[in-house]
């Protein structure tokens, strides 16, 4: 009678273990938060050779030197210089930074994301 209460119990604990299944535990709070910016760095590729003709349509050369665009602007960062990362360009271009306009609301995700990939190909920039 014991011997079969012990199997019995054995078995019962062996059930409760999912069989064989391995579960991962789930963080209960998240900390921090996602942008815009992050959302379409992670979900869009950028095109540099589509991103040097929004940087010409969209007026970036009014305003910031790239030689490579063959701007000279001076309000702006000269982007040369400034080697911005993608993460940074993609924030920039999406919201803005005084007196840099947002163009979040003029721009597609995967027209800011070549646009971004551009300045940092033609820059030199992400290291």
């Amino acid at each position: 009678m014991r011997r079969l209460l012990l199997i019995a119990g054995l078995a019962a604990a062996l059930a409760g273990c999912g069989g064989g299944e391995s579960a991962s535990p789930e963080p209960e709070t998240v900390e921090g938060t996602t942008t815009a910016a992050t959302q379409t760095a992670q979900t869009a590729e950028g095109n540099a050779e589509n991103g040097k003709k929004i940087f010409a349509s969209a007026g970036c050369g009014s305003c910031h030197t790239l030689k490579d665009a063959g701007s000279a602007g001076t309000i702006g960062p000269n982007l040369d210089e400034a080697k911005p990362d993608l993460q940074l360009a993609i924030d920039r271009v999406t919201n803005g930074a005084s007196p840099m306009p947002a163009f979040k609301d003029q721009l597609s995700e995967q027209e800011i994301a070549d646009v971004a990939t551009y300045v940092v190909e033609a820059s030199g920039g992400g290291s």
